[in-house]
């Protein structure tokens, strides 16, 4: 609406003082040399006006946002450091049309492609064009990678994407001047060079960048909720992100028909009332920095921060950016989201496992069980025989069935939780119920995951801790069991080997973190499907009373944390390795008469693995000092925590500590990518007999028996 107002004005201005005629219509068939270009080409006196006024205004408010940034560097983070450096090529932007509107007023007439004013001013031009039209993309990018993935983290993602927007921005100038693609251009100014034929590179970059704004809009609307809660908490927030992408758009679309209609108008049409779209193109050039600062002015943060340093100036003194944490901006968004899918999560696995006890029947194992304990308390070598065939009978339907648990739309629960309308997705229930109620004396599922319980746990979460993989944790409120979010490739594992894996927990004395539930978290609006798992929490009791953390596999290239003189770190909050074990502890300290069933049980588990093509597992070794955790709770029974004294082993030389144990991060085939990976650190280092974590499984298990079982115990 307001472009068509647009066009009617100028339109009417342009029939009435005559700006434009058909004789000023450049031939984009011919090849022209730059002294015929510069003749040929003129920036109308609208433009010049234009060029003139606006970047001035544009300017300031670019360095006001940028400003606020540099005094405030709390909120230098995504997005505001995005932000920043939109605001910083449209500074420069704002001076390259200044200049450009200066010399036409003193020299009336457009400089030539190839002297020095328009040979810089083109450089700068490219270079801080490609830098907004890069950092708008993946200021789009971001939003969607923000709002779309909470259960991973991504530590180097600041890092890739200012990469990716400095490489684009000084590969496109080099490319630019190296091919004499700089100069004088179609709309007056220095940038891109006037070439012959129709500007299709330009055409493609427009639409990209159009294309970009309005998927994110869209993909905003569909993935917050449309309830009262998400309006009231975030939705000034949404609608800023929304409106800011909106005008953005505008202004892309009315450049994108500009660039069609100028290009067919020196191609074909040769039409001087055409003209004018060369003035709505540089128009919307300056409606960039102008318009959409003007909105992000408008941004809670930027606001915030604009508001802060007005008081600091008018009151003389100094205003705490302390003030600034109550922020509202992208990332209060996303850790909403975040927190009420854990809230939906933890809320469904309670309701699931809470079906183990009302959908149990008496089976034969609770029958025999029930008869054994009438007669004498003894299992009888054949009743012993019967329950174990009874665990074992499983079959191929039990591993491929799934089964779905359905969170209706939030208006439809009568529960005072922030639920998700989703569906949860169970994969092989009978075979995991089966697996939970081996440990049932040792854990009350349903209520480790009660939602009301958990919910200190759940509001104080950070996000994603980094795990292998960049995977999401979640740690019970009692310290029992946890979620771990898991690959696609990873749930193919499971599956494939979920009936040896069943029958090697049932049958045997088994360190391996046992998995209690394999799930799929799938929302309502189809924008997220999250596949993860439950299992025991090697902790049982609290972290504070963690000393020391080791994760081992056997290999010793890098397998070291600690540095020599390296005081800083806390050590109990450090994950240390195979180098930092044998430096700091040397063996395990335990009685003689627990030895040989240790390294037994880690050999059956170890080679376990290695038949089923499985590597790259750890042994979990944590330091746990029970002595006042036992002194705060006297009537603690260490036997309700762990189903195997193998778990939990006190420590000779300590009083008062165990050595928690436990194998995990078994979800990894020997394939081609482990493979590549142990070829590349191998020539690399040149060294061929470099013993690499990544080994074939027959190896690993090998160096695992000869490196930890026979070495530490």
């Amino acid at each position: 609406m307001y472009l068509k107002h647009a066009a009617i004005i100028l339109l009417t201005i342009t029939s009435v003082k005559g700006f434009y005629s058909d004789s000023e219509v450049v031939d984009c068939n011919s090849d022209l040399s730059n002294e015929e270009l510069s003749q040929a080409i003129r920036l109308q006196t609208i433009d010049q006006y234009c060029f003139l006024i606006f970047p001035i205004i544009a300017f300031l408010l670019t360095m006001i946002i940028m400003l606020s940034f540099v005094i405030y560097p709390k909120t230098w983070k995504m997005p505001g450091d995005i932000i920043f450096f939109i605001s910083f090529c449209e500074a420069i932007l704002c001076v390259h049309w200044f200049s450009t509107s200066i010399y036409f007023m003193i020299n009336e007439s457009s400089p030539l492609s190839d002297d020095i004013f328009c040979q810089v001013n083109s450089i700068v031009s490219i270079f801080a064009g490609a830098g907004e039209v890069t950092y708008n993309l993946i200021f789009c990018l971001y939003v969607r990678i923000t709002l779309k993935d909470q259960f991973t983290t991504r530590k180097k993602l600041y890092l890739i994407l200012h990469f990716i927007a400095w490489f684009t921005m000084i590969s496109i100038t080099l490319i630019a001047k190296i091919f004499n693609y700089n100069g004088l251009s179609l709309f007056g100014t220095c940038s891109l060079k006037y070439n012959p034929g129709f500007n299709f590179a330009g055409l493609v970059l427009v639409f990209v960048n159009t294309f970009m704004s309005v998927y994110t809009v869209l993909y905003i609307k569909k993935v917050v909720p449309e309830n009262q809660r998400y309006l009231n908490l975030i939705g000034k927030v949404t609608r800023y992100y929304s409106s800011y992408i909106t005008a953005q758009f505008c202004i892309q679309l009315s450049q994108a028909i500009s660039y069609i209609l100028v290009g067919l108008n020196c191609t074909k049409f040769h039409k001087g009332w055409l003209l004018i779209f060369i003035t709505v193109e540089n128009s919307a050039k300056l409606c960039t920095p102008f318009v959409l600062s003007i909105l992000r002015l408008r941004d809670p943060t930027i606001n915030r921060q604009i508001l802060l340093i007005w008081k600091r100036l008018s009151s003389k003194s100094e205003v705490g950016s302390s003030l600034l944490s109550e922020e509202q901006n992208l990332v209060v968004i996303a850790r909403t989201l975040l927190l009420d899918k854990v809230n939906t999560i933890v809320y469904s696995i309670q309701q699931i496992f809470q079906q183990d006890n009302s959908t149990e029947n008496i089976s034969k194992v609770s029958q025999l069980l029930k008869k054994n304990n009438k007669v004498n308390n003894q299992i009888s070598q054949n009743e012993s025989k019967q329950i174990q065939e009874a665990y074992d009978k499983i079959t191929q339907e039990d591993i491929n069935e799934q089964a779905q648990f359905v969170i209706p739309p939030e208006q439809d629960l009568d529960i005072e939780l922030r639920l998700m309308a989703s569906t949860i997705i169970i994969y092989a229930p009978k075979v995991f119920q089966n697996l939970r109620k081996k440990d049932r004396k040792i854990n009350n599922y349903s209520q480790s995951f009660d939602p009301i319980s958990n919910q200190e746990q759940i509001n104080s979460f950070k996000g994603p801790d980094g795990g292998k993989g960049g995977a999401f944790f979640f740690f019970t409120f009692d310290n029992k069991l946890l979620i771990k979010t898991i690959s696609e490739e990873e749930l193919m594992i499971i599956q494939k080997n979920l009936g040896s894996y069943y029958l090697h927990l049932n049958r045997n004395e088994s360190l391996i973190s046992p998995i209690y539930g394999i799930f799929k978290f799938l929302l309502k609006n189809g924008q997220e499907s999250q596949i993860f798992i439950v299992m025991r929490n090697a902790l049982q009791i609290p972290s504070s009373y963690v000393m020391r953390t080791y994760d081992l596999k056997g290999s010793e290239y890098q397998r070291k944390v600690l540095k020599q003189n390296d005081f800083t770190k806390d050590l109990t909050k450090t994950t240390l390795k195979d180098i930092d074990f044998k430096e700091e502890e040397g063996k395990l300290f335990i009685h003689e008469n627990i030895k040989d069933r240790l390294r037994n049980s880690l050999v059956l588990d170890s080679k376990f693995f290695s038949e089923l093509n499985l590597m790259d597992y750890s042994l979990l070794i944590i330091k746990m000092n029970w002595s006042p955790y036992s002194q705060r709770n006297p009537q603690m029974d260490m036997s309700k925590f762990f189903n195997s004294e193998l778990c939990c082993i006190p420590s000779i030389k300590e009083q008062g500590v165990y050595y928690h144990i436990a194998i995990i991060d078994y979800l990894q085939e020997w394939n081609a990518e482990k493979f590549i990976e142990q070829v590349t650190k191998k020539a690399i280092n040149v060294k061929i007999d470099l013993d690499t974590s990544a080994q074939n499984p027959q190896e690993y298990t090998k160096r695992f028996i000869e490196k930890i079982v026979y070495t530490i115990i």
